[in-house]
């Protein structure tokens, strides 16, 4: 994984708060990467940033800021087919 600078990391932290937010008001039950919150459950090995469920759908999402957005190749690679397995759905959003 990437390492982001003081102001990347809190831009990534307010997008996944954003994404876990925009799940919730749909009804999802959702874990999120967050500091103070239960972390989501591991997917094809590593931690996703959300992990959101409603009845069979899941929906993974994974955070990156424009300095991690092509560092993290292998990380996105293993969510994929760890999210395949599962039958969900992932998605990479990257912050401004």
């Amino acid at each position: 994984m990437a390492k982001r600078g003081k102001i990347g990391q809190a831009k990534h932290d307010r997008k996944v708060q954003q994404r876990l937010d925009h799940y919730k008001e749909k009804g999802f039950r959702v874990w999120a990467d967050l500091p103070g919150r239960a972390r989501p459950p591991k997917v094809g090995g590593v931690i996703p940033d959300i992990y959101a469920r409603k009845g069979s759908e899941l929906i993974v999402e994974e955070i990156e800021t424009p300095s991690t957005k092509y560092s993290d190749k292998t990380q996105h690679q293993k969510l994929k087919e760890g999210t395949k397995k599962l039958g969900g759905k992932l998605s990479v959003k990257i912050t401004k």
